[in-house]
């Protein structure tokens, strides 16, 4: 309802204020059309001013309390039948109390007019807040690719809040942090990330055929045997492997159906994948075959009534994460490819080993790398065929992360290999020189 009232008075019209029946306008209106077109120009001078009242407010606001009151909104989106999962909604909480709390204080590094950076508002935090904090951050050691993700999430804040109207500095969602030398590493490994080793195929055979030694013998042996053989045919990852139920192996069609994962954080089994890709049906070989009968068979003499294709050790869920992570680190230490140390709680710690940081991850990316390097080879191995055994939603993600791989080749390969990039680049002509006289 209008806040204001069209009168007729004495053959003519008047606009009266309803909450003290105020004349407003400035005489007398000849008719009813003109008082009707005087309300809306006042309701939308109200409006006017209400809103420019609204941005002034909000540019009060100060940047952390709103990245703070940003953070607890994200909390909020996870639930347990719905929105986003825990890791990710606590994703801002964590930056918030751990770095931007904790760094964006204080007086600016680059500009010494300013005194307190925690007091910068949302609409003025700009170049010199943004590096100021980068910097106290990195004197303290924070590692440049937390740095990196901790700029992602403040542009990410500021979209959001942008969307919210609360009128944040733009121009500060263009920042590349790698264009800042002062926290920028001349190390590549402390501005990459940590190139995966994939171990020969000679390696590969001797830990496989280790474990199918020693296959029966006990429970943990059979678990290893089975997790290895796994990553190896089809190079999943972990809470793909915990999430397999017996009923998607499909032995008369020859097909591995992924359909879900087991994430303990999360409260256990999700009918859901990382992306839309990830939710794929994987046709299996003779190998594969030869490898699920045999622990479909183990499983129908030990786990008769469990659901699910790796059982768990002590309750009635799956193998988690942390038993499957443990007991690949076991394995590689038995080989000789890693130091550890078990604690009590079932918990390893790795010393040292060229594979810390990927122990499952080796095995995929050794797999999607052999498909791309295969796809010239084999015709119908085409980039849909790929990106589905791999489980990406395009290829593009497929090549990127797993393109760049040099995988370890024969001396026949590997002189196919020159001979062929000499053809292409027409090094036969530097040949020519050298054996002119």
């Amino acid at each position: 309802m209008s806040i204001y009232r069209i009168t007729e008075k004495r053959g003519k019209w008047i606009v009266l204020r309803r909450s003290d029946r105020k004349t407003v306008s400035d005489k007398p209106l000849a008719n009813k059309t003109e008082a009707k077109n005087l309300v809306k120009q006042l309701e939308a001078k109200l409006a006017a001013e209400e809103n420019k009242r609204q941005r002034v407010d909000l540019k009060g606001v100060k940047f952390l309390d709103a990245f703070y009151k940003f953070a607890d909104a994200k909390k909020n989106e996870h639930q347990e039948s719905q929105g986003i999962r825990q890791t990710s909604a606590n994703r801002y909480e964590t930056t918030f109390r751990l770095r931007l709390k904790k760094y964006l204080n204080g007086p600016n590094l680059i500009d010494e007019n300013i005194t307190n950076d925690e007091d910068v508002l949302l609409s003025d935090f700009g170049n010199q807040h943004m590096k100021s904090f980068l910097m106290k951050a990195s004197d303290d050691g924070v590692p440049y690719k937390t740095l990196n993700n901790t700029v992602k999430d403040i542009k990410y804040f500021l979209r959001e809040a942008n969307a919210d109207g609360l009128e944040p500095n733009l121009s500060m969602t263009t920042f590349k942090i790698d264009k800042f030398g002062y926290v920028k590493p001349k190390d590549h490994e402390l501005k990459h990330a940590k190139d995966i080793v994939i171990l020969e195929d000679a390696k590969i055979v001797e830990i496989l055929t280790a474990l199918k030694n020693d296959f029966g013998k006990s429970v943990d042996a059979s678990n290893q045997f089975a997790i290895f053989c796994m990553l190896f045919l089809f190079g999943l990852r972990a809470s793909e492997l915990s999430g397999l139920k017996r009923c998607n192996v499909d032995l008369k069609n020859q097909r591995l159906n992924v359909k879900g994962v087991w994430i303990t954080s999360e409260g256990g089994w999700l009918n859901q994948t990382k992306n839309a890709g990830s939710r794929r049906s994987i046709k299996f070989g003779k190998a594969a075959f030869d490898f699920l009968t045999q622990w479909l068979d183990y499983l129908d003499k030990n786990y008769k009534y469990s659901v699910w294709l790796f059982p768990g050790v002590k309750l009635n869920g799956p193998l988690c994460y942390k038993y499957i992570n443990a007991n690949v680190w076991k394995v590689y230490a038995r080989m000789g490819l890693a130091d550890i140390t078990c604690k009590r709680d079932g918990h390893v710690v790795i010393n040292s080993s060229p594979l810390k940081g990927s122990p499952t991850k080796m095995f995929r990316h050794r797999l999607a790398s052999h498909l791309i390097a295969a796809m010239n080879k084999h015709g119908i191995l085409n980039q849909n065929q790929v990106r589905t055994i791999v489980g990406h939603t395009q290829f593009s993600t497929t090549a990127e992360i797993y393109g760049n791989k040099v995988l370890a080749m024969t001396e026949e390969v590997e002189n196919e290999l020159a001979a062929a990039k000499e053809d292409a680049t027409g090094a036969n002509l530097l040949s020519q020189v050298i054996s002119h006289k």
